[in-house]
Protein backbone atom coordinates (compact mmCIF):
# COMPACT_ATOMS: atom_id res chain seq x y z
CA UNK A 1 0.00 0.00 0.00
CA UNK A 2 3.16 2.44 0.24
CA UNK A 3 6.48 2.33 -1.28
CA UNK A 4 9.71 3.85 0.12
CA UNK A 5 11.20 6.85 -1.04
CA UNK A 6 14.69 8.11 -1.06
CA UNK A 7 16.03 11.48 -1.14
CA UNK A 8 15.99 12.51 -5.36
CA UNK A 9 18.73 13.05 -6.68
CA UNK A 10 19.74 16.06 -9.91
CA UNK A 11 16.67 15.52 -11.78
CA UNK A 12 16.96 14.60 -15.96
CA UNK A 13 15.17 15.78 -18.93
CA UNK A 14 13.75 12.45 -20.49
CA UNK A 15 14.22 13.20 -24.28
CA UNK A 16 13.62 10.55 -25.91
CA UNK A 17 9.70 10.55 -27.58
CA UNK A 18 7.13 9.12 -24.74
CA UNK A 19 4.25 7.39 -25.39
CA UNK A 20 0.81 8.87 -25.36
CA UNK A 21 0.00 6.20 -22.62
CA UNK A 22 3.04 7.43 -20.31
CA UNK A 23 2.40 11.26 -20.46
CA UNK A 24 -1.45 10.64 -19.93
CA UNK A 25 -0.79 8.97 -16.85
CA UNK A 26 1.54 11.64 -15.50
CA UNK A 27 -0.54 14.40 -16.34
CA UNK A 28 -3.13 12.23 -14.76
CA UNK A 29 -1.54 11.54 -11.61
CA UNK A 30 0.11 15.22 -11.63
CA UNK A 31 -3.40 16.73 -11.07
CA UNK A 32 -3.46 15.02 -8.09
CA UNK A 33 -0.29 16.44 -6.75
CA UNK A 34 1.60 12.50 -7.10
CA UNK A 35 4.76 11.54 -9.20
CA UNK A 36 5.16 7.86 -10.29
CA UNK A 37 7.70 5.63 -10.21
CA UNK A 38 8.44 3.29 -12.60
CA UNK A 39 6.67 -0.05 -11.95
CA UNK A 40 3.37 2.48 -10.93
CA UNK A 41 3.31 3.62 -14.17
CA UNK A 42 4.12 0.23 -16.04
CA UNK A 43 0.93 -1.10 -13.72
CA UNK A 44 -1.49 1.95 -14.11
CA UNK A 45 -0.44 3.13 -17.43
CA UNK A 46 -3.31 4.27 -19.77
CA UNK A 47 -3.96 2.62 -22.79
CA UNK A 48 -2.44 3.81 -26.20
CA UNK A 49 0.77 3.42 -27.95
CA UNK A 50 1.17 6.19 -30.58
CA UNK A 51 4.22 8.84 -30.01
CA UNK A 52 2.99 12.11 -28.37
CA UNK A 53 6.15 14.37 -28.07
CA UNK A 54 9.87 15.24 -26.44
CA UNK A 55 11.16 16.85 -23.27
CA UNK A 56 7.67 17.20 -21.47
CA UNK A 57 8.78 14.55 -18.51
CA UNK A 58 11.54 14.29 -15.90
CA UNK A 59 12.88 11.85 -13.93
CA UNK A 60 14.68 11.72 -10.73
CA UNK A 61 15.59 8.90 -8.99
CA UNK A 62 12.92 6.85 -10.23
CA UNK A 63 10.35 9.57 -10.35
CA UNK A 64 8.87 10.58 -13.15
CA UNK A 65 6.65 14.06 -13.29
CA UNK A 66 5.81 16.36 -15.46
CA UNK A 67 8.76 19.11 -16.74
CA UNK A 68 9.20 21.42 -13.51
CA UNK A 69 7.66 19.62 -10.98
CA UNK A 70 10.12 18.00 -9.55
CA UNK A 71 8.63 19.08 -6.22
CA UNK A 72 6.52 16.50 -6.41
CA UNK A 73 9.17 13.86 -5.28
CA UNK A 74 9.33 15.35 -1.64
CA UNK A 75 5.65 15.97 -1.31
CA UNK A 76 4.92 12.56 -2.43
CA UNK A 77 7.31 11.21 0.64
CA UNK A 78 5.85 13.68 3.31
CA UNK A 79 2.04 12.02 1.98
CA UNK A 80 3.59 8.65 2.13
CA UNK A 81 5.11 9.29 5.64
CA UNK A 82 1.49 10.12 6.99
CA UNK A 83 -0.24 7.87 5.04
CA UNK A 84 1.54 5.03 7.03
CA UNK A 85 0.42 6.10 10.49
CA UNK A 86 -3.31 6.40 8.96
CA UNK A 87 -2.70 2.93 7.67
CA UNK A 88 -2.55 1.62 11.30
CA UNK A 89 -5.70 3.66 12.30
CA UNK A 90 -7.66 2.74 9.26
CA UNK A 91 -6.44 -1.21 10.11
CA UNK A 92 -7.21 -1.41 13.46
CA UNK A 93 -10.74 0.23 12.80
CA UNK A 94 -11.45 -2.08 9.93
CA UNK A 95 -10.70 -5.14 11.64
CA UNK A 96 -13.32 -4.13 13.81
CA UNK A 97 -15.97 -4.66 11.08
CA UNK A 98 -15.36 -8.14 11.01
CA UNK A 99 -17.56 -8.26 13.56
CA UNK A 100 -20.57 -6.93 11.22
CA UNK A 101 -22.68 -9.18 9.45
CA UNK A 102 -23.37 -10.09 6.30
CA UNK A 103 -20.09 -7.48 5.35
CA UNK A 104 -18.15 -9.81 2.66
CA UNK A 105 -15.68 -7.14 1.68
CA UNK A 106 -13.69 -4.42 2.59
CA UNK A 107 -11.39 -2.10 0.27
CA UNK A 108 -9.02 0.83 1.34
CA UNK A 109 -10.05 3.56 -1.29
CA UNK A 110 -9.39 6.86 -2.40
CA UNK A 111 -6.29 8.72 -1.32
CA UNK A 112 -5.54 6.44 1.88
CA UNK A 113 -5.46 3.32 -1.33
CA UNK A 114 -2.97 5.38 -3.15
CA UNK A 115 -0.64 6.46 0.39
CA UNK A 116 -1.23 10.05 -0.89
CA UNK A 117 -3.22 11.61 2.08
CA UNK A 118 -2.40 14.79 4.11
CA UNK A 119 -3.00 15.44 7.76
CA UNK A 120 -6.84 16.46 7.01
CA UNK A 121 -7.88 13.29 4.77
CA UNK A 122 -10.47 10.56 6.35
CA UNK A 123 -10.30 6.93 5.05
CA UNK A 124 -12.29 5.97 2.06
CA UNK A 125 -13.80 2.50 2.31
CA UNK A 126 -15.37 0.47 -0.70
CA UNK A 127 -17.69 -2.25 1.32
CA UNK A 128 -19.20 -5.42 -0.62
CA UNK A 129 -21.95 -6.80 1.26
CA UNK A 130 -24.36 -9.69 1.23
CA UNK A 131 -26.66 -9.45 -1.53
CA UNK A 132 -30.16 -8.68 0.23
CA UNK A 133 -28.54 -7.17 3.49
CA UNK A 134 -27.09 -4.47 2.45
CA UNK A 135 -28.87 -1.93 4.50
CA UNK A 136 -28.58 -3.62 7.51
CA UNK A 137 -24.78 -4.16 6.61
CA UNK A 138 -24.51 -0.22 6.15
CA UNK A 139 -26.71 0.28 9.43
CA UNK A 140 -24.25 -2.04 11.87
CA UNK A 141 -21.05 -0.65 10.33
CA UNK A 142 -21.97 2.51 11.31
CA UNK A 143 -23.58 2.20 14.91
CA UNK A 144 -20.39 0.05 15.55
CA UNK A 145 -18.09 2.67 14.12
CA UNK A 146 -19.76 5.45 15.54
CA UNK A 147 -19.65 3.51 18.95
CA UNK A 148 -16.10 3.52 18.39
CA UNK A 149 -15.73 7.52 17.65
CA UNK A 150 -14.05 6.34 14.05
CA UNK A 151 -16.62 7.09 11.77
CA UNK A 152 -17.14 10.35 9.40
CA UNK A 153 -20.49 11.42 9.97
CA UNK A 154 -21.81 13.35 7.23
CA UNK A 155 -22.47 16.67 9.74
CA UNK A 156 -18.18 16.82 9.85
CA UNK A 157 -16.31 19.00 6.95
CA UNK A 158 -13.39 17.81 7.81
CA UNK A 159 -12.53 14.22 9.82
CA UNK A 160 -9.09 13.06 9.86
CA UNK A 161 -8.73 9.41 10.48
CA UNK A 162 -12.16 8.89 10.62
CA UNK A 163 -13.97 5.64 8.22
CA UNK A 164 -15.67 7.37 6.04
CA UNK A 165 -18.37 4.09 4.68
CA UNK A 166 -19.67 6.35 1.53
CA UNK A 167 -19.76 3.15 -1.11
CA UNK A 168 -21.48 -0.09 -0.31
CA UNK A 169 -22.45 -2.67 -3.45
CA UNK A 170 -23.25 -6.44 -3.08
CA UNK A 171 -21.74 -9.71 -3.83
CA UNK A 172 -24.47 -10.26 -6.70
CA UNK A 173 -24.11 -6.37 -8.26
CA UNK A 174 -19.92 -5.71 -8.33
CA UNK A 175 -20.01 -4.43 -11.68
CA UNK A 176 -19.57 -0.83 -11.32
CA UNK A 177 -20.88 1.04 -15.04
CA UNK A 178 -19.32 4.36 -14.34
CA UNK A 179 -16.44 4.71 -16.88
CA UNK A 180 -13.93 7.27 -17.00
CA UNK A 181 -10.01 7.41 -16.50
CA UNK A 182 -11.13 8.75 -13.01
CA UNK A 183 -12.88 5.72 -11.95
CA UNK A 184 -10.56 3.73 -13.94
CA UNK A 185 -7.72 4.89 -11.56
CA UNK A 186 -9.80 4.74 -8.65
CA UNK A 187 -11.00 1.00 -8.67
CA UNK A 188 -7.27 -0.14 -10.18
CA UNK A 189 -5.91 1.35 -6.84
CA UNK A 190 -8.29 -0.39 -4.99
CA UNK A 191 -6.70 -2.13 -1.78
CA UNK A 192 -8.81 -5.04 -0.45
CA UNK A 193 -8.05 -5.49 3.24
CA UNK A 194 -10.79 -7.88 4.75
CA UNK A 195 -12.75 -10.48 3.03
CA UNK A 196 -13.04 -13.42 0.42
CA UNK A 197 -10.29 -13.49 -2.30
CA UNK A 198 -12.43 -15.35 -4.54
CA UNK A 199 -14.75 -12.48 -4.18
CA UNK A 200 -11.93 -10.01 -4.75
CA UNK A 201 -11.27 -11.84 -8.21
CA UNK A 202 -15.22 -11.58 -9.45
CA UNK A 203 -14.71 -8.33 -8.28
CA UNK A 204 -12.05 -7.66 -10.99
CA UNK A 205 -13.93 -9.87 -13.44
CA UNK A 206 -17.17 -7.96 -12.93
CA UNK A 207 -15.30 -4.76 -13.71
CA UNK A 208 -12.87 -6.05 -16.61
CA UNK A 209 -13.92 -2.72 -18.40
CA UNK A 210 -11.42 -0.72 -16.09
CA UNK A 211 -8.89 -2.88 -18.62
CA UNK A 212 -9.78 -0.63 -21.29
CA UNK A 213 -8.20 2.10 -19.25
CA UNK A 214 -5.60 0.95 -17.27
CA UNK A 215 -2.41 -1.30 -19.05
CA UNK A 216 -2.66 -3.15 -16.18
CA UNK A 217 -5.53 -4.58 -15.09
CA UNK A 218 -6.44 -6.36 -12.77
CA UNK A 219 -3.90 -4.99 -10.27
CA UNK A 220 -5.59 -6.03 -6.97
CA UNK A 221 -3.31 -8.69 -6.10
CA UNK A 222 -2.96 -7.88 -2.17
CA UNK A 223 -4.67 -11.02 -0.33
CA UNK A 224 -7.21 -9.93 2.06
CA UNK A 225 -7.57 -11.26 5.77
CA UNK A 226 -11.01 -13.03 6.65
CA UNK A 227 -11.65 -11.88 10.18
CA UNK A 228 -15.18 -13.42 10.77
CA UNK A 229 -15.89 -13.95 14.11
CA UNK A 230 -18.56 -15.74 16.21
CA UNK A 231 -20.40 -12.57 17.15
CA UNK A 232 -21.02 -12.00 13.37
CA UNK A 233 -21.60 -15.81 12.67
CA UNK A 234 -24.65 -16.01 15.39
CA UNK A 235 -25.53 -12.65 14.35
CA UNK A 236 -26.20 -14.22 10.33
CA UNK A 237 -27.65 -17.08 11.58
CA UNK A 238 -30.61 -15.24 13.88
CA UNK A 239 -30.61 -12.52 11.01
CA UNK A 240 -31.12 -15.54 7.95
CA UNK A 241 -34.62 -15.47 9.08
CA UNK A 242 -38.07 -13.70 8.28
CA UNK A 243 -37.31 -11.82 10.93
CA UNK A 244 -33.96 -10.05 9.33
CA UNK A 245 -35.80 -9.69 6.39
CA UNK A 246 -38.73 -7.61 8.51
CA UNK A 247 -35.22 -5.39 10.21
CA UNK A 248 -34.12 -5.22 6.30
CA UNK A 249 -36.96 -3.91 5.55
CA UNK A 250 -37.35 -1.36 8.33
CA UNK A 251 -34.00 -0.38 7.87
CA UNK A 252 -33.94 0.40 4.28
CA UNK A 253 -37.18 2.50 5.01
CA UNK A 254 -36.09 4.53 7.74
CA UNK A 255 -32.19 4.86 5.78
CA UNK A 256 -33.78 5.32 2.42
CA UNK A 257 -36.07 8.43 3.80
CA UNK A 258 -32.40 10.10 5.66
CA UNK A 259 -30.45 10.12 2.20
CA UNK A 260 -33.56 11.46 0.22
CA UNK A 261 -34.25 14.11 2.71
CA UNK A 262 -30.42 15.43 3.11
CA UNK A 263 -29.91 18.66 1.23
CA UNK A 264 -26.73 17.35 -0.52
CA UNK A 265 -28.33 14.25 -1.92
CA UNK A 266 -29.16 16.43 -4.37
CA UNK A 267 -26.25 18.71 -5.06
CA UNK A 268 -25.41 19.38 -9.01
CA UNK A 269 -22.15 17.32 -9.88
CA UNK A 270 -22.15 15.18 -6.60
CA UNK A 271 -22.97 11.51 -7.22
CA UNK A 272 -25.64 9.80 -4.41
CA UNK A 273 -27.04 6.62 -5.11
CA UNK A 274 -29.42 4.46 -2.49
CA UNK A 275 -30.96 1.51 -3.75
CA UNK A 276 -31.07 -2.46 -2.83
CA UNK A 277 -28.00 -2.94 -4.95
CA UNK A 278 -25.73 0.24 -4.15
CA UNK A 279 -25.25 3.14 -1.70
CA UNK A 280 -22.98 5.72 -3.10
CA UNK A 281 -22.65 9.20 -1.02
CA UNK A 282 -19.99 11.36 -2.44
CA UNK A 283 -22.09 14.70 -3.09
CA UNK A 284 -18.89 16.46 -3.34
CA UNK A 285 -17.08 13.92 -5.83
CA UNK A 286 -13.90 15.53 -7.06
CA UNK A 287 -14.26 13.45 -10.53
CA UNK A 288 -15.34 16.77 -12.53
CA UNK A 289 -12.72 18.90 -11.21
CA UNK A 290 -9.97 16.33 -11.62
CA UNK A 291 -10.99 15.58 -15.05
CA UNK A 292 -11.71 19.54 -15.93
CA UNK A 293 -7.76 19.73 -14.69
CA UNK A 294 -6.58 16.81 -16.78
CA UNK A 295 -8.14 18.37 -19.84
CA UNK A 296 -6.89 21.72 -19.09
CA UNK A 297 -3.32 20.36 -18.76
CA UNK A 298 -3.50 18.25 -22.12
CA UNK A 299 -4.80 21.23 -24.25
CA UNK A 300 -1.84 23.56 -22.46
CA UNK A 301 0.49 20.80 -23.57
CA UNK A 302 -0.77 20.66 -27.38
CA UNK A 303 -2.81 17.48 -27.01
CA UNK A 304 -6.40 18.23 -27.16
CA UNK A 305 -7.09 15.32 -28.56
CA UNK A 306 -6.03 13.47 -25.20
CA UNK A 307 -8.91 15.49 -23.44
CA UNK A 308 -11.44 13.10 -21.44
CA UNK A 309 -15.07 13.10 -20.56
CA UNK A 310 -16.08 12.30 -17.16
CA UNK A 311 -18.52 9.28 -16.00
CA UNK A 312 -21.15 12.01 -15.79
CA UNK A 313 -21.21 12.67 -19.31
CA UNK A 314 -24.24 11.11 -20.91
Amino acid sequence: ASYSINLPKPFVNITMWIMKSALKTIVYYDCLDYTLIKDELEVFSFRGDEEAGQGLIQESDGFYFLKGRENLISLRKEKNRLAKEKWKIALRAIRWLGLVPYIRLVFASGSLALSNTDKESDLDVLIVAKHGRIWTARFLAAVLLSLLRVRRTRYEKTAPDKICLNHFITDKSLYIPRKSIYTAQLYARLVPIMGDEKLVSKFCEANKWVGEYVRGWPTIKIKAQNYNSNFKILGEKILNTKFGDWVEKILRKYQFRRINNYHLTHKPGGRVKADDESLEFHPDSPELKIIERYNKKMIELGFKDLTEKSSFAK
